[in-house]
């Protein structure tokens, strides 16, 4: 049987030790208890070890047995780690109405003992449940660490302490402030960008309806006179002019509706009551916005 299984087996084992009818483990029982405890000490679980180790260590088990056993588990009293658990509100009153878990698993329902418990060295995350808000705690424990604290404090309006109704209301939210920009800088934007394209959609459309034969720059044309080549450039040009005086324009407003939308914004605190004109396909009116 390899370790993983047997480690699987040992909490049926050690619970079958502690039956209600109190009879001496068998000898196959203290040589399994023997066996299982070394691989649970390898494998760093040295609660469980302990505890098997205690249990092969009764007098029924073979003289040998009980003698290794014994050894083992004084071994593993000095290197075993135990750690306290304290919950507490945000005034410092303790929380005995808290639950803990540890690495998944429930350990304790109340905090009312005060009483350090066994844990194995390591990393492990604590879990503090205090009327239905968590709490979690990452510890590392060193080997042979005695009664290290393991401290949540709660600062919600969740956790009280059930000995004398003491609560921690939670810190209000501060009131988000709202920036509202200028309703009318987007529309000039927008419209800005719509002439802006379609000045430059009119320029390019000159430019490709002047002829190839055709300089631009000198307005001269390499065709004799009263080619048709030359009212082609001619229309060419005036629409190619339109569309740059169009798309100025359009740059022109886009540029001024972005600056009035960043240089108009104003921040509305809460409370306050903002007045801003609306439209749709059934008419118009003035709509509020804040708190009265």
């Amino acid at each position: 049987m390899n370790t993983k299984v047997r480690l699987a087996c040992t909490a049926v084992f050690v619970l079958g030790l502690a039956s209600p009818a109190g009879a001496d483990p068998s000898k196959e029982e203290c040589v399994a208890a023997h066996s299982q405890g070394q691989d649970a000490k390898d494998s760093g679980k040295l609660s469980l070890a302990r505890k098997l180790f205690m249990s092969c260590a009764q007098s029924a088990c073979p003289a040998v047995v009980q003698n290794d056993c014994a050894r083992f588990a004084d071994d593993l009293a000095r290197m075993q780690a135990s750690v306290t658990f304290i919950a507490r509100d945000a005034s410092g009153a303790d929380l005995p109405d808290t639950t803990v878990y540890v690495d998944g698993m429930l350990v304790l329902t109340r905090l009312d003992d005060g009483r350090p418990h066994d844990i194995d060295p390591g990393k492990h995350t604590v879990k503090f449940t205090n009327n239905g808000v968590d709490q979690e705690v990452t510890v590392v424990v060193g080997s042979g660490e005695k009664g290290r604290p393991v401290v949540a404090t709660f600062r919600g309006a969740g956790a009280a302490s059930s000995s004398g109704g003491h609560s921690v209301s939670a810190e209000p939210r501060k009131p988000k402030v709202k920036v509202i920009h200028p309703a009318g800088s987007r529309v000039v934007t927008i419209l800005g960008a719509i002439v802006g394209g379609a000045g430059t959609t009119l320029a390019v459309i000159g430019f490709m309806k002047v002829p190839d034969n055709c300089s631009i720059g000198s307005h001269q044309c390499a065709a004799p006179p009263g080619d048709p080549v030359f009212d082609k450039a001619s229309s060419g040009v005036k629409l190619m002019d339109i569309g740059i005086a169009v798309g100025a324009i359009g740059i022109a407003a886009t540029a001024g509706g972005l600056t009035w939308y960043l240089t108009g914004a104003k921040k509305e605190k809460p409370g306050t009551v903002g007045v801003k004109p609306w439209f749709n396909a059934g008419g118009g009116g003035i709509a509020l916005s804040g708190r009265l």
